[in-house]
């Protein structure tokens, strides 16, 4: 009897001197910012436009174009203080056919982009809301065949270098975004369902992947910048 009332006094002894447990925490680890505020150029070269609509019930039909360019005025100490507008070049349209027919000529016609009346679209940002660490939400005004509608994006902050890891001496900065508008808002009516899945959805996605830099202002100039001129 003794035994079991020494093993008890010990047990409880050792739970009044266990240290107490650290309380979980939801809150998200704050996102290393290795960019510098100013203002970037999108990289063509490392960015793409994609655009999704659902066809025919089927499967969702994708198409990317292949020239865009822009600028990001990046506020890293306020990132929703940020701003961004990008152009995309409509003629630049590239689709997946390769049937007879010129598929990405045919979309470009009046009907569908009417490229030869707005070659390009634009998206201009209008403000910025912070949705989580790495996360925020982008509403913009989105100009399409010369109609204009403000659209929302669901942006992700991927990551950034200064300088470029392959020794460029640039600042770099990634982001991901998706959104999606109805293209009837923009006069875009071609095959639009009239009943169940008996068409190419009104809704269309847009993915979005870019990447942006600047030079480094404090970067050494190359060659050597001492030399006499020569007459």
């Amino acid at each position: 009897m003794r035994l079991m009332f020494a093993a008890a006094a010990a047990l409880t002894l050792a739970a009044c001197n266990r240290p107490a447990e650290t309380p979980a925490t939801t809150e998200a680890p704050a996102v290393e910012v290795n960019a510098p505020t100013g203002e970037y150029t999108l990289d063509p070269n490392h960015s793409t436009v994609t655009v999704r609509a659902q066809h025919f019930g089927l499967a969702f039909y994708t198409l990317r174009f292949n020239k865009v360019a822009g600028t990001l005025n990046f506020n890293a100490e306020t990132p929703a203080q940020s701003t961004i507008q990008a152009t995309v070049d409509v003629t630049s349209l590239d689709t997946p056919y390769t049937g007879d027919r010129d598929f990405d000529s045919e979309l470009q016609n009046s009907s569908w982009l009417d490229s030869a009346g707005s070659p390009t679209a634009t998206f201009t940002s209008t403000a910025v809301e912070s949705t989580g660490a790495n996360t925020a939400r982008v509403t913009g005004d989105l100009t399409l065949r010369g109609q204009t509608h403000p659209i929302t994006l669901d942006v992700t902050y991927d990551g950034s270098h200064s300088p470029h890891p392959m020794g460029m001496q640039v600042s770099s900065i990634g982001f991901s975004a998706r959104g999606t508008f109805q293209r009837s808002q923009f006069g875009i009516n071609e095959l639009i369902p009239r009943a169940g899945n008996d068409g190419v959805s009104d809704q269309v996605e847009l993915v979005i992947e870019a990447e942006f830099t600047r030079p480094i202002e404090s970067a050494p100039v190359p060659g050597n910048t001492t030399r006499e001129p020569v007459n």
